[in-house]
């Protein structure tokens, strides 16, 4: 495993702490830690919401206040071509929303699942992030809509991000992808979902996917770590909504000892896909991941980990308003386009 600090990052702030100075820094002094850019979203975010926890407000009103799209927004990356299909799975229907770079066919293909928690998140809020990984990956982009807790707690969202691999595998040539250069990618909840996939095709002898990225994914069931410390009150994700969005999705007996709902506990991270993981410093989740993926490296798999500073959780998808949401993309891209040559 190889840790790239992007951005001139050498040392991760406030987790080299000594562990009896370890404190939850307050909302202010977060604000000051974060880059121009990240510092703009989180007070934008926080000019048009009410203070967290956002939990407090249950699944309906935490998805009114977060999941609402702006009627007048307009796409910020050109591609060739959107279009949405239908699923089927044994649960009911689907949709993807595919994202084609050009006309050209057997192109190579990214299932993108959204983060959110597993309980808010929408196509609409991946867009620009699909349109721009989509033209920089010279890839087709499939984003996949599952279903959300707490009205369909696990394992519904990995059985539906398993179905839409499944899906589209079995129908590349109605796509015009190659069914041999798919890749996985995912944020938060959806790097989970990712990991899922890929423990379940390791479980059942199929082929990996070409490579693999995760935006600061959910890999730990334990919630523990100086960034569960330090980061409490962090902006956009505080550790009280973390632990909530945990509750309303493991719910059935035996879900935290399941490698499906936790990354960290799979017998097959040796065989994961050439793995990019794209680390947030100001992230209350980022022990877990970092820790995660010392523990997969240490099994055998191939993984990176690129470190932003200045920027909170979430940041990868906001690439119309962080800078270096835009640059994560571009390093996501380049990932893929390696793998995928291979």
């Amino acid at each position: 495993m190889s840790i790239l600090a992007a951005n001139h990052v050498s040392k991760p702030r406030g987790l080299t702490l000594e562990k009896e100075t370890i404190v939850g820094l307050s909302t202010a002094a977060l604000l000051k830690m974060l880059d121009a850019d990240s510092r703009a979203y989180a007070k934008t975010v926080a000019s048009h919401l009410p203070p967290p926890p956002y939990s407090r407000y249950g699944p309906a009103g935490i998805r009114r206040l977060l999941n609402t799209a702006d009627p007048e927004r307009q796409p910020v990356h050109p591609v060739h071509s959107v279009e949405e299909h239908f699923v089927d799975t044994p649960a009911g229907q689907l949709t993807v929303r595919c994202y084609r770079p050009s006309a050209e066919r057997r192109l190579p293909a990214v299932l993108y699942y959204h983060g959110g928690g597993f309980v808010i998140g929408t196509l609409d809020g991946v867009d620009d992030l699909c349109r721009l990984l989509c033209a920089e990956s010279d890839s087709v982009v499939v984003s996949v809509e599952y279903r959300l807790a707490p009205e369909h707690a696990f394992p519904a969202a990995p059985d539906d991000a398993f179905w839409a691999h499944d899906w589209a595998i079995r129908h590349a040539g109605e796509l015009g992808v190659d069914p041999h250069r798919i890749a996985l990618a995912g944020d938060s909840a959806g790097g989970n979902l990712a990991l899922s996939v890929c423990t379940t095709l390791a479980e059942n002898h199929h082929t990996m996917p070409a490579a693999l990225v995760l935006a600061y994914p959910a890999t730990s069931s334990a919630h523990e770590g100086p960034s569960w410390d330090v980061y409490e009150h962090a902006p956009v994700l505080c550790r009280e909504d973390a632990l909530w969005f945990w509750s309303q999705y493991a719910t059935s007996v035996g879900v935290e000892n399941d490698p499906r709902a936790v990354p960290l506990l799979s017998s097959a991270l040796h065989a994961l896909p050439p793995t990019l993981l794209i680390s947030a410093e100001i992230d209350v989740l980022r022990s877990d991941y970092e820790n995660f993926a010392s523990v997969a490296s240490a099994a055998g798999a191939d993984i990176d980990i690129r470190r932003y500073d200045g920027v909170l959780h979430g940041f990868f998808t906001e690439v119309a308003a962080i800078d270096k949401a835009r640059h994560a993309v571009s390093g996501a891209a380049h990932h893929l386009r390696k793998h995928f040559a291979r």
